[in-house]
């Protein structure tokens, strides 16, 4: 039963939709809503960008560190990822450039692959992060655990956007794609990197990092948390 609800989701993310208007991430219902961005947990959502064009959402980990996907930061030519100096990443009113860069192990940049790897911890030259840091869940999230999605999105690049209704639906191994938190949040174009916030005692951890998006649904995969080296 574990094994076909994973081939489910995975092909639920790969098989287009039969409407060529649908869009990735979203289903006939848009369940994405405004949210303060000064106000915590939102206040730790960042806009990460690149002089090659990908822009993307972060997550401050530390003062001077974002988390995001590795694919947000691949160069045009798809041979590596770009040098740390050409990212940019937005929190606030504040700016800060990349100083160095780590992501998975085994991602290929050309194919995106594998997913587990698609996770990217930037450093950056300023700690804009201070006072508006996330921490990484060192567990798997359990399923049906409560989650939010926020995100700066292409569809509305100036509002953060967040889904704050949707739920853990499954976490498990997909085939050489390794283990990933599949999930029901609406998430489109931009949501990439984003954090799956899930809520403790206190506030809230970062359960899992967004990488994919099904075509005309509300739901994604994640990267879990709790496989990326602690900041």
């Amino acid at each position: 039963m574990r094994r076909a609800r994973r081939l489910v989701m995975l092909l639920l993310l790969l098989v287009p939709p039969a409407a060529a208007s649908e869009v990735p991430g979203l289903g006939p219902v848009d369940t994405r809503r405004p949210v303060p961005p000064g106000e915590p947990p939102f206040n730790a959502i960042a806009l990460v960008e690149t002089e090659a064009g990908g822009r993307c959402t972060g997550a401050m980990v530390a003062p001077n560190m974002v988390l995001t996907a590795a694919h947000c930061l691949v160069r045009r030519d798809a041979r590596r990822l770009v040098a740390p100096a050409r990212i940019r990443v937005r929190l606030g009113g504040a700016t800060a450039r990349g100083v160095a860069l780590r992501s998975g192990a085994g991602f290929d940049p050309a194919r995106e692959e594998p997913w587990r790897a698609d996770w990217a911890l930037v450093s950056l030259s300023e700690p804009i992060g201070r006072g508006r840091v996330l921490p990484l869940l060192r567990e798997a999230p359990p399923a049906g655990a409560p989650l939010t999605l926020p995100a700066w999105r292409h569809d509305r690049p100036d509002v953060l956007l967040a889904d704050r209704g949707c739920r853990v639906v499954i976490v498990g191994t997909f085939g050489p794609q390794g283990i990933l938190v599949g999930h029901d949040c609406a998430g489109t174009t931009g949501s990439s990197g984003a954090p799956l916030l899930m809520a403790v005692p206190g506030g809230h951890v970062i359960a899992g990092v967004q990488v994919k998006a099904a075509m005309g649904r509300p739901l994604g995969l994640a990267v879990p948390a709790f496989t990326i080296p602690a900041p």
